[in-house]
C-alpha cells in the first residue's frame, strides 16, 4: 500500500484510537520501514511476508511480540503485514491481476471500499490491543523506549 497507508493513515489511525504522537509515529515508522528491511524480491521467505496467506502468519508473530514486549516497532511490523496481506490478496492475486492490466494493489485510491474498510479496522483492531496491553506506551506519557 506504500507510504499513504503504511505511514501517514498508520499514524493517523493510531492517534486516533488515542496514542501518543511519539509511539504512533514509532508504529508508523516501523511499518513504512517494512518493506527495505524485508523486501518481497530478495527471498521466498522474505515474499511471505507480503502476501496471503503466509502474511497473516507473520502478522500475528509480530503482534504476539509487540503485545509481549511492549513494542511499538513489532506493532509496526505487524500492521504491515496484516495491510499487505489484505490488499495484495491470497497468493498475490493482486499483483497477478496488474500483470494483466487490472488495478494496482498498492494504489490506496484505487483500492474497492471493502479492502479500504478492512485495512482500516484491521489497523485500528491492532493498535486498541496494543494499548489495552500496554496502556503506559500510548498514553499522553507514554515512555519512547520500546
Amino acid at each position: 500500500m506504500g507510504p499513504y497507508v503504511h505511514y501517514e493513515l498508520t499514524y493517523r489511525w493510531a492517534l486516533d484510537e488515542g496514542m501518543a504522537e511519539t509511539v504512533a509515529e514509532r508504529v508508523a515508522r516501523a511499518d513504512v520501514g517494512y518493506d527495505q528491511r524485508f523486501p518481497a524480491r530478495r527471498s521466498l521467505r522474505d515474499m511471505s511476508r507480503h502476501f496471503a496467506p503466509t502474511a497473516w502468519l507473520w502478522s500475528r508473530a509480530h503482534l504476539r511480540r509487540a503485545l509481549a514486549l511492549g513494542s511499538a516497532d513489532d506493532l509496526g511490523l505487524a500492521l504491515h503485514t496484516a495491510q499487505d496481506a489484505i490488499a495484495h490478496g491470497r497468493l498475490g492475486l493482486g499483483h497477478i491481476v496488474l500483470r494483466l492490466g487490472g488495478r494496482n494493489p498498492d494504489d490506496w485510491s484505487l483500492a474497492p471500499p471493502r479492502i479500504r474498510r478492512a485495512i482500516e479496522e484491521t489497523t485500528r483492531r491492532y493498535v486498541r490491543a496494543f494499548a489495552a496491553a500496554w496502556p503506559m506506551r500510548v498514553s499522553s506519557r507514554a515512555r519512547t523506549d520500546s
